[in-house]
Order: structure tokens, then C-alpha cells, then sequence
């Protein structure tokens, strides 16, 4: 009796997997503005992860966050050097 239930709990486990991951994607199914809208949202788990990375390694978070900037605003050209007001400070 309990092979049976066994069996029948991984059918189902199987049949879960299968569901779940056949689903058709959320992101599929969006219109590019939708998308983009959804992509620009700040989120709370974000902002606590990059406040405990500051608290941990403040100087290297700054470097990290001024460089997705510059890369953002696409201002400078590959192999120039950064701007000294960008740059964050190292005291």
C-alpha cells in the first residue's frame, strides 16, 4: 500500500513540474511598453539588498552604481576615462 502512495505522489510531483514549468511565460504575453514599465519599477527587495551591499562594501557599491550609470546614459565612448565628478570618493 504505501509503493502506491509513493507512486502516486511522484506522478503528481511530475504532473506539478509539468504544469508549472509549461505555463506560458508572463513576459510573452506583455506589450513592450508593459514591459519596459514593469522593468523601470524599483523594488523594495532591491533597494534592502543594495543598502546591505553599501553597509558591507560601500566603496565598491558606489563604483558599481556609477558605472550602470554612465552605461545608462551611454555618455562616454569605450576606453575613455571616467569623469573625476563621477568617480566615487575614497577617504
Amino acid at each position: 500500500m504505501a509503493i502506491f502512495f509513493l507512486i502516486a505522489v511522484v506522478v503528481a510531483l511530475i504532473a506539478g513540474l509539468i504544469a508549472v514549468l509549461g505555463s506560458p511565460d508572463r513576459h510573452v504575453q506583455m506589450t513592450e511598453e508593459e514591459f519596459e514599465e514593469e522593468a523601470k519599477k524599483k523594488s523594495l527587495l532591491g533597494a534592502a539588498m543594495v543598502g546591505l551591499d553599501k553597509a558591507i562594501q560601500p566603496g565598491r557599491t558606489e563604483h558599481v552604481l556609477v558605472q550602470k550609470k554612465r552605461v545608462e546614459s551611454d555618455d562616454t565612448l569605450p576606453g575613455e576615462p571616467a569623469p573625476e565628478d563621477e568617480m566615487p570618493k575614497t577617504d
